[in-house]
């Protein structure tokens, strides 16, 4: 977590192809001596003062709040066996829908449906495990009122595809279609469903009850949060808030010189801002040693025996940057300490504005972007060889098919994200390999052998299409 940007980036960087991460740390590297200078004096905690006189310049709330949409719908998910949800199909939709097209006095009905009245789920603890109390309240409207929705930043309604539709999947075209098809399965199981058994080898059968599980093997929880980790939160951060191709206003080429609406902020702050909300780390977050990261633990940092919601808490795909690095086997890279000090150093170039800074700024933004595309990376690469581990143990005590679909989902649904970012190290070639190997389910381990065992040899064929684009080490890939 402590890596200096420059020797951990580079560490992460070598790969089979150029790309805008690796471009940036070159050009970083060159920067001229006032350049530097600026950005060695970045603070280690995200708290910029206004150009304007107000004491922060600092907002992102909107981009928190769908972070905290995406964690609770994931845990409502999760908690419904199969036949259990007390209403119609269209209601138990109803139920994920309130999430995903969030309104404070949304119209929708059925038991489960959140508004602005809804108690949130966010808990937090201390370093020392103690629980803490949100400082924001307890329902939706404390956090933010009257809130924002995932529907508006899906890819491809609030920006453009990188190649016009989605790709990785045969069962949707588009993002949203493809998060309404997992809503669709899901309230068919949670209303309709049966609890079914699934073979364990000579052992006894297992039963299976959860709402969010299919008989082909999916978990339809870990599918839609990790989709929407990259549909949503990295989208917007790569397609959107860091970019400059979008128009003499957008992303990072907005006004630096004007507050914006009246607001402490220019807009080209609130940009780089709403990025760092995306990414979901606490504005104290450098400070967070990986363990503490992983752990998902809170600082109190203002003292007042709260933990904020929104500066003090550690969400979205934040905490998983600092789990990445802890369970490196080889120690050589810096997912958490990369991305903080990208953002870090390149919201102080916006507030200090030395000449000629935007460039900077702007690779700043992609060696963020870089970093956090590299997380998607090691987190489908840790959860092929967790999916490889459950085929290996198909047929003792240990084997259970909830993780074996947990896994595979959460494998899936990761690997979704690299296409989310125009300038990402992916090709659309491997991306497309890496897909149809995966395919849209898994085949069982208790299907045909042979089909099994082609299988698991698709998965490691996956697993290196990774490695090689992002120059991982063996020892990384085999023991993430």
């Amino acid at each position: 977590m402590y890596k200096s940007l420059f020797i951990s980036t580079l560490a992460l960087s070598i790969s089979t192809q150029a790309d805008s991460f690796r471009d940036a740390i070159t050009f970083l590297e060159n920067a001229p001596q006032a350049i530097t200078n600026v950005m060695d004096g970045a603070p280690e905690i995200y708290k910029f003062q206004s150009q304007f006189g107000a004491e922060s310049s600092v907002a992102y709330t909107g981009q928190v709040f769908r972070q905290h949409l995406i964690n609770d719908l994931k845990a409502t998910m999760g908690s419904v066996p199969m036949g259990g949800y007390p209403g119609s199909v269209g209601e138990a939709k109803n139920m994920l829908m309130s999430y995903y097209n969030y309104s404070e006095e949304t119209t929708l009905t059925g038991i489960g449906v959140i508004d602005g009245f809804t108690e949130f789920k966010a808990k937090a603890k201390s370093p020392s495990g103690m629980q803490m109390s949100i400082e924001e309240g307890f329902v939706y409207s404390d956090i933010q009122s009257p809130g924002k929705n995932l529907y508006k930043k899906m890819a491809g309604i609030d920006n453009p595809l990188r190649r016009g539709k989605l790709y990785g999947t045969n069962l949707a075209t588009t993002p949203d279609e493809y998060i309404n098809v997992l809503f669709d399965m899901f309230a068919e199981n949670a209303v309709k469903g049966k609890a079914f058994t699934v073979p364990n080898g000579n052992l006894a059968p297992q039963t299976i009850n959860g709402a969010n599980l299919t008989e082909n093997g999916m978990d339809l929880t870990q599918l839609a949060q990790k989709f929407l980790h990259g549909a949503v939160s990295y989208s917007q951060a790569a397609r959107d808030y860091l970019s400059v191709d979008l128009g003499a206003s957008k992303g990072l080429n907005a006004d630096n010189e004007n507050p914006k609406d009246g607001a402490t902020y220019t807009a080209m702050e609130h940009h780089f801002d709403e990025a760092f909300g995306y990414f979901g780390g606490a504005r104290d977050y450098k400070l967070y040693t990986d363990t503490e990261l992983r752990s998902k633990v809170s600082f109190d940092s203002n003292g007042d025996g709260l933990i904020s919601a929104l500066s003090e808490y550690n969400t979205g795909l934040a905490t998983n940057f600092g789990r990445m690095d802890l369970t490196a086997a080889d120690q050589d890279v810096d997912f958490s300490g990369t991305a903080i000090n990208a953002f870090l150093k390149g919201r102080h170039l916006i507030t200090q504005k030395p000449a000629g800074y935007k460039d900077y700024v702007v690779a700043q933004g992609q060696v963020a972007l870089g970093a956090w595309e590299r997380t998607f990376a090691a987190l489908t690469i840790h959860y092929i060889n967790y999916t490889l581990w459950q085929y290996s143990i198909y047929g003792t005590d240990q084997y259970l098919f909830t993780n074996f679909a947990k896994f595979w989902g959460e494998m899936k649904g990761f690997a979704f994200a690299f296409q989310f970012n125009p300038n990402g190290t992916m090709t659309d070639t491997t991306f497309d390999e890496m897909h149809a190997l995966m395919g849209d389910a898994p085949v069982l381990p208790h299907a045909d052998a042979a089909k099994v065992s082609a299988y698991v040899a698709d998965l490691y064929k996956a697993r290196e299409l990774i490695q090689n684009t992002y120059g991982f080490s063996d020892n990384n890939v085999q023991n993430w």
